[in-house]
């Protein structure tokens, strides 16, 4: 079985691609209004669209599906998978800092695996998708006084460290 999460889209996102479609949009024709760059027009045009066209096969559709085995992240073209049994450590954040899929928000749960890769989703509604998380990753136990919010992490990994 496998639940399918909605993806959290900040205002300011949607503030910023707004200003980039003004601005991308205002280059080509001042650069068509400008008689002496008329043969740059096309130059323009073609960067532009070229850049949107990036833009959105990067990062549209953008989702998280959680299985029973994996949690599977789509972001455009890109996909990427995270096995429960590999993650040792689960954090709520809040950083501008850019994420390694596409995040649409600051507000973001970071999933650590063993080997320290490091998955950083945006899920609407972020405790609900932590208790889905935790449903299925139940080896993860909750860490009192993290000084960055809430986290889960998984204890036996933690005498493994000590041990070595």
């Amino acid at each position: 079985m496998s639940l399918s999460w909605p993806v959290q889209v900040d205002r300011w996102v949607i503030g910023i691609l707004a200003v980039s479609a003004v601005a991308t949009v205002a280059v080509p024709v001042a650069v068509a209004l400008d008689p002496s760059a008329r043969g740059d027009f096309w130059w323009v045009a073609l960067v532009t669209v070229g850049i949107w066209a990036l833009v959105v096969v990067l990062t549209l559709p953008t989702r998280y599906e959680l299985t029973l085995d994996e949690l599977r992240v789509r972001s455009g073209v890109l996909r990427e998978s995270l096995r429960w049994a590999d993650v040792v450590r689960v954090e709520l954040t809040f950083s501008p800092v850019s994420s390694t899929t596409a995040a649409w928000t600051f507000q973001r749960v970071s999933l650590t695996t063993e080997r320290g890769r490091v998955l950083e989703v945006g899920p609407r509604d972020r405790l609900a998708f932590v208790a889905e998380v935790l449903a299925r990753a139940p080896h993860l136990v909750e860490v009192a006084g993290t000084a960055r919010g809430r986290a889960w992490r998984d204890p036996a990994r933690d005498r493994r460290r000590r041990r070595a």
